[in-house]
C-alpha cells in the first residue's frame, strides 16, 4: 500500500522540525553545562571499573548497575529541562534512581529477545541482521518513552513499535541529522586527555536528547492532518 499524506506534508513536516531545532537550542544553550555532566559519568565509570575489575562476573555486574543509573541520571536531566526548562543540581544524584528500574525491567527483556534471537537465527545470518536493524528502528523511541511516556515497562517495547509504525517518516530525518552531527564531533582533536571531543560531543549528545524530546512530545500530541490544520488555520 503507497504512503498517503496530506497536501503540504512536507512544509508541515519542516516546520515541525524548525519549532523543535530553535526550542531544543535555546534550552540546551540557556543549560548549557547539563552536557558537561557527561564527563562526570564517564569517570564514574572508569572509577568503578578500577575498584571492580577484580571481582569478575560481580564486578562487571555491578559496573553495568552504575552504567545504567548513569544513564538514569542523564534522562532525569533531559526530562527535567523539558518540563521545567531548567535543571537543579542536586537532580543530577537523584536522578541515578529515577528511572533505574525501569532501565533494568527494559534492559533484561531485550537481553532475552536478543539471545532468543541468537538461539534461533544462528544458522540465518542474512535474518539475524535484519532482525538487529529491526530492533533499532522500532525501538529508536524507547528512551523518550521510560522518560516521558507513562507506561509500564512490559509495555514501552509495544509502545515504541506503534509510535515508530505510526510517525517513522518525521523521525527519521531529523535524527539522521543529529547522528551526523554527533558522528562530526567524534572527529574534532581530542584536546588534553581527550576532554575537548569529550565535552563537544557531551554537549551535542545534550542537544540531540532535547530535540528527540520536543519531536517525541509534538508526534505524540498531533497527527499529520492535524498539523496540516494547524497550518491552514494559522494561514
Amino acid at each position: 500500500m503507497a504512503l498517503e499524506f496530506p497536501a503540504g506534508w512536507l512544509g508541515d513536516t519542516a516546520a515541525l522540525y524548525g519549532r523543535v531545532f530553535r526550542r531544543g537550542a535555546v534550552l540546551a544553550l540557556t543549560n548549557w553545562p547539563v552536557g558537561l555532566v557527561v564527563l562526570f559519568y564517564g569517570a564514574l565509570v572508569g572509577v568503578v571499573w578500577t575498584l571492580v575489575a577484580p571481582l569478575g562476573i560481580v564486578g562487571g555486574f555491578i559496573l553495568y548497575l552504575v552504567s545504567v543509573a548513569c544513564m538514569s541520571s542523564w534522562l532525569s536531566l533531559v526530562a527535567a529541562v523539558l518540563r521545567a526548562g531548567r535543571v537543579r543540581w542536586q537532580d543530577v544524584l537523584s536522578g541515578f534512581a529515577t528511572y533505574l528500574s525501569d532501565l533494568l525491567t527494559v534492559g533484561f527483556i531485550l537481553w532475552g529477545l536478543v539471545f532468543i534471537a541468537n538461539l534461533v537465527l544462528a544458522p540465518f545470518p542474512f535474518l539475524h541482521i535484519v532482525f538487529r536493524l529491526a530492533m533499532i528502528a522500532f525501538l529508536n523511541v524507547l528512551p523518550e518513552l521510560i522518560y516521558l511516556g507513562r507506561h509500564a515497562p512490559a509495555e514501552l517495547l509495544v509502545e515504541s513499535y506503534r509510535f515508530m509504525g505510526e510517525n517513522w517518516i518525521e523521525w527519521f530525518p531529523a535524527n539522521f541529522v543529529l547522528a551526523g552531527c554527533l558522528v562530526a564531533a567524534r572527529q574534532l582533536p581530542d584536546g588534553p586527555s581527550g576532554l575537548v571531543v569529550e565535552s563537544v560531543t557531551g554537549l551535542v549528545l545534550y542537544f540531540a536528547m532535547i530535540v528527540r524530546g520536543l519531536l517525541f512530545q509534538e508526534l505524540s500530541s498531533s497527527t499529520r492532518r492535524g498539523r496540516e490544520f494547524r497550518r491552514r488555520v494559522a494561514g
